[in-house]
């Protein structure tokens, strides 16, 4: 069985695995009654746990102490709500606050969702053994304004690959595909990628990250837009709404998995046919696809669970 960092309690199903396209559901189980579940609530916990390591690009350490450990979810839970896209979220979803629900909708990025960063950072570590290069908040200025960069800034150890990923939380999926393609084709260009890189070695010049002067090196050594974009995966994650869950009990009837297949080869097809990127054919694209069953609902739930980590 694959060791998982997070996801430990198995909730997530893979469905498709190939070079360029991965696809996720959430899985089922049964209640007392013998009803079909689905662990949604196991779901938004495994999200949530990834928040320590998501901030401070710390790895999971069992010698830590219970009580040392409860104060890291605190401290990780408070820096995510000085992040403003996140609190003005929470006071919309959580306070039903019409102010703060005004300001989420004239945001520039207010289909972004944050928490597709949390999701794509455990399918990463749980699905593709990497870990955090640097912490995310190298992206958050001091006043918590979120500053442009990639969703996650991941490494393959073994192989040198660096991991640079965007993610979408939509309503709907082409629309989601849509977005992730406008930020491939301003992100992947030599002048983006060149500032990038330097703020990731300015970050690594004051941390210890595993294979920190190794990589310091290679992001020196790599000049050339040919070489970086050799060394690079684009992980591109659109979470969406999707009916499979109201239609079907059984994910795993032939019927579901038919149902599924066909959504996800559809954004694909879409995704495909809407990327002009002139270097696609270089590009290392991996497009990740994971419906969920109500993003309002879900939303909703990972912040509840988020704010009362604050007072653990």
């Amino acid at each position: 069985m694959e060791q998982r960092i997070f996801d430990k309690k198995n909730v997530i199903l893979t469905r498709i695995t190939e070079s360029d396209l991965e696809s996720f559901l959430v899985d089922s189980d049964i209640d007392d009654e013998g009803n079909t579940v689905f662990r949604f609530t196991e779901f938004a916990n495994a999200i949530i746990e990834t928040i320590p390591e998501y901030v401070f690009a710390n790895y999971q350490n069992p010698d830590i102490p219970q009580t040392d450990a409860v104060e890291r979810l605190r401290e990780a839970a408070k820096s995510i709500y000085r992040i403003k896209e996140y609190d003005l979220m929470r006071k919309a979803c959580l306070e039903n606050d019409a102010e703060a629900q005004t300001e989420v909708d004239a945001l520039l990025h207010r289909k972004r969702g944050e928490f597709g960063e949390l999701l794509l950072h455990l399918l990463l570590r749980d699905f593709h053994g990497t870990i955090p290069l640097v912490s995310k908040a190298y992206f958050k200025d001091a006043t918590g304004v979120a500053a442009h960069g990639f969703d996650a800034v991941h490494i393959s150890q073994a192989e040198k690959i660096l991991w640079l990923g965007e993610s979408k939380f939509y309503g709907d999926g082409k629309k989601g595909v849509k977005a992730l393609i406008k930020d491939i084709t301003t992100h992947f260009c030599k002048d983006y990628l060149n500032e990038q890189i330097l703020i990731i070695k300015k970050n690594l010049e004051c941390n210890e990250i595993p294979q920190r002067d190794e990589w310091i090196d290679v992001l020196n050594s790599s000049t050339k837009l040919s070489d970086q974009i050799d060394m690079i995966n684009i992980p591109l994650l659109c979470t969406y709404h999707n009916e499979i869950y109201n239609l079907y009990n059984d994910l795993n009837c032939d019927e579901a998995i038919t149902y599924h297949e066909t959504n996800i080869r559809d954004i694909k097809a879409y995704f495909d046919a809407k990327n002009n990127h002139p270097l696609k054919d270089r590009l290392n694209i991996l497009l990740i696809l994971f419906p969920v069953h109500d993003k309002t609902a879900l939303v909703r739930m990972l912040h509840e669970k988020l704010w009362h980590m604050q007072s653990m």
